[in-house]
């Protein structure tokens, strides 16, 4: 897990970095024409964009750099320098497990690179221990490479220990390849040699006596040997049995085995040949001495009636007791399993690979984050620089009366302002204004605009008694230079 943290947070600062600056250059424009309320969508369909392709990026330059390693373990192999070809294929190796290749991406390069792996492995005259994991794992997953079967169980049934994979392995093959009488032979010979009798095993001891080229006593001897130790007394038994008098053996356990298979094997259109082969061997023998034989081979065989009730009871109390043995028992082994998987947890959680794994998670959340606060730090920037753009400029109102009243004059404007908003706390509507006389400017300060001079000296008149201005004069009216 520790590369696919690796490729993320690689992969989330590389698209963080393209496409932060694809937003800052793209999304002004389509602010300007969409607005700013809709930049969330093309942000994150450029970033999407911008993921997407840093992924096929890396994929191309980790797929290049494989290809070259294969290609110089290819090299090194047909100079027949084993050791620089291995070399090769772990870089390979490496690369497909480093942050270049994604989940999705790393299947088909790691695929091919076993392949190559696993056929490099069986043609090695002494094959390193190492190598059987990579043919194994290979064959696990494309059981149906012939030639990878064929290496495989040569070199098994050359002497190498079987485990339980390898009994796994066999099983897929055998599946795979069930009407390739070679393979199947093959299969027979490992599963005879291990003393398997299982469904599995079964099934390639059927194909092989079912193949066009039935068995020789290579391999009928050794059978017939083992279902004479199961014993075993089906259709498939008594062929075995059937071939081994036929072919001259006189072992005397087969006439009994032949006898119980007699009594046990219901006739019908597919065994009937077979058991008329059984009668054939077995015409010298009355039906009571074939019995005898058949429960001698088999014990079970046998007239005894139905058990009496009471051990009928006794077995069904066994029974209830035995269940719930094997409940309390399940019980402790689930607690036990949990305590064990708590303490692995413990350990592992305490280890580099976990640490590492710990970190680069940290600093992919971390990237997930900052790429967020730069989408919403862009968009915030558009909305405001759009809000400065759309702010409506102040229209004065047309004014047509030509008089206003002056109420004072200063050189300074803080002062006129000062003044201003005085009157302006009083109701009033004051206003102030530039006007420059020789060398100086004044700033001065006036109050509303009247359409006749009577009115204005009216209404100064007023505000002169309420003591709200002092001396005035009524002056022609101009427009302020600040609202």
């Amino acid at each position: 897990m520790g590369y696919l943290f690796k490729h993320l947070t690689v992969r989330l600062w590389t698209t963080l970095t393209i496409g932060s600056l694809i937003c800052l250059v793209g999304l002004p424009p389509l602010a300007a024409a969409l607005g700013p309320d809709w930049m969330v969508v093309p942000g994150s369909i450029l970033f999407i964009l911008s993921f997407w392709l840093t992924g096929a990026g890396l994929a191309a330059l980790g797929r290049r750099r494989m290809a070259r390693l294969l290609e110089e373990a290819t090299v090194w192999d047909r100079a027949g320098m084993h050791r620089e070809a291995r070399q090769a294929f772990a870089r390979a190796a490496d690369t497909v497990n480093s942050f270049l290749f994604s989940p999705f991406s790393k299947k088909v390069p790691a695929e091919r690179l076993l392949a190559r792996m696993a056929r490099f492995q069986l043609a090695q005259a002494a094959p390193e221990a190492s190598s059987d994991t990579t043919v194994d794992a290979y064959l696990r997953r494309f059981p149906r490479d012939r030639e990878a079967a064929v290496k495989w169980l040569e070199r098994m049934l050359a002497g190498r220990e079987p485990t339980s994979t390898s009994h796994d392995i066999a099983s897929r093959i055998g599946a795979a390849h069930s009407e390739d009488a070679a393979i199947q032979r093959m299969l027979t010979r490992f599963y005879l040699a291990e003393g398997r009798c299982d469904f599995v095993a079964l099934q390639a001891y059927g194909h092989l006596l079912k193949s066009e080229d039935p068995p020789g006593d290579d391999l009928l001897g050794p059978m017939a040997e083992l279902f004479l130790a199961q014993p075993r007394a089906d259709v498939m038994a008594l062929t075995v049995y059937l071939a081994r008098v036929a072919g001259g053996d006189r072992d005397p356990r087969l006439l009994p085995a032949i006898a119980a298979c007699q009594q046990t094997i219901l006739p019908g259109p597919e065994n009937l040949p077979m058991l008329e082969k059984a009668e054939a061997v077995l015409s010298d023998l009355d039906t009571s001495r074939r019995h005898q034989m058949a429960a001698a081979f088999m014990p079970r065989i046998s007239d005894s009636g139905p058990e009496p009730s009471v051990k009928r009871a006794s077995m069904r109390w066994k029974a209830v007791g035995n269940g719930l043995r094997n409940g309390i028992n399940a019980a402790l082994r689930a607690v036990y399993a949990v305590g064990r998987g708590m303490r692995r947890l413990q350990a592992v959680l305490s280890t580099g690979p976990a640490k590492s794994m710990l970190k680069w998670s940290v600093m992919g959340i971390f990237v997930v984050g900052l790429g967020w606060m730069v989408v919403n730090t862009a968009v915030h920037l558009i909305a405001d620089n759009q809000a400065e753009e759309t702010v409506p400029q102040p229209v004065a109102a047309p004014v047509t009366d030509p008089f206003t009243l002056q109420v004072a004059a200063y050189l300074k404007e803080v002062d006129a302002r000062r003044y201003a908003d005085q009157l302006k706390g009083k109701d009033l509507d004051a206003y102030w204004t530039r006007a420059s006389s020789g060398s100086k400017t004044w700033y001065q300060v006036r109050i509303s605009h009247f359409p006749t001079k009577a009115e204005a000296r009216s209404v100064g008149e007023d505000l002169k008694k309420r003591g709200w201005i002092g001396d005035y004069y009524v002056a022609n009216y101009k427009r302020p230079d600040v609202p």
